[in-house]
């Protein structure tokens, strides 16, 4: 019976092909494993961070996929596990718009987004106006006020988290942790890591993808960014891991 490869992909939205425009069939998973014949096992999640993508290879039988694509995100994000509901929620911090219809004023307001996703779940965002919680929920809908008590606390903890506590130097060493850890935990195994984001990696990815010179928003990011990194990825595969064999 000829073995059939399994590959193993990790990253944020864009990996798992989540945009305007859903890009499940065409993402670049899809097109490696249509290439080589395999079979796609993509865990991408929206909000997903380098932490998630560790805990993730920790928790999974490695030897059972042949390949793996590992796709590193923003440094700033996190997740936690909420010991009363028994999961994991990730965490993101974006600047994004609020709307005239809830500040009052002339023109849209920028302000600082922060999206919470349960594994698996939507992703909700959540941001302050004055005294009041603004949330916007997966259907892109204002609601004021529409949290519980203890959600707003957390809410207002992670916003002061974000802007008083968080450095980016704390990110670029916990970057580094993860992208070390993923090395190690893929030594003995084929594997490729990019990376995708605004800002800046200080670590030595196999390819960067920078929002604004390589795409232009995760939002839409379509078909030909899937190809693109697709394009990259089977060179890459193919030099590395078939020529050499020859």
């Amino acid at each position: 019976m000829v073995h059939k490869l399994k590959i193993y992909f990790d990253g944020c939205a864009k990996t798992g092909g989540y945009a305007k425009i859903p890009a499940f069939d065409v993402r670049y998973s899809k097109l490696f494993c249509r290439e080589l014949d395999a079979e796609e096992y993509n865990i991408a999640q929206r909000c997903g961070s380098n932490r998630r993508i560790v805990r993730n290879l920790l928790e999974h039988d490695l030897s059972k996929f042949d390949f793996f694509v590992i796709q590193m995100t923003k440094r700033k994000r996190f997740e936690f596990y909420d010991d009363k509901n028994n999961k994991w929620i990730s965490i993101a911090y974006d600047e994004g718009g609020l709307p005239r219809k809830i500040t009052g004023l002339s023109k849209v307001t920028k302000t600082y987004w922060i999206s919470r996703r349960d594994e698996n779940n939507d992703v909700i965002k959540h941001t302050i106006w004055g005294d009041d919680i603004i949330t916007k929920d997966a259907h892109r809908q204002l609601k004021v006020n529409d949290v519980s008590d203890e959600l707003r606390d957390l809410i207002k903890y992670l916003l002061f988290y974000f802007k008083n506590i968080y450095t980016e130097e704390q990110g670029k060493i916990d970057e580094q942790m993860c992208f070390s850890t993923i090395k190690s935990i893929l030594k003995n195994h084929k594997h490729i890591i990019i990376w995708m984001g605004d800002g800046d990696c200080d670590v030595p990815v196999d390819f960067k993808y920078k929002k604004g010179k390589k795409y232009r928003s995760g939002f839409f990011f379509g078909e030909h960014e899937h190809q693109m990194i697709y394009n990259d990825i089977i060179r890459y595969y193919n030099e590395k891991y078939i020529l050499d064999n020859i």
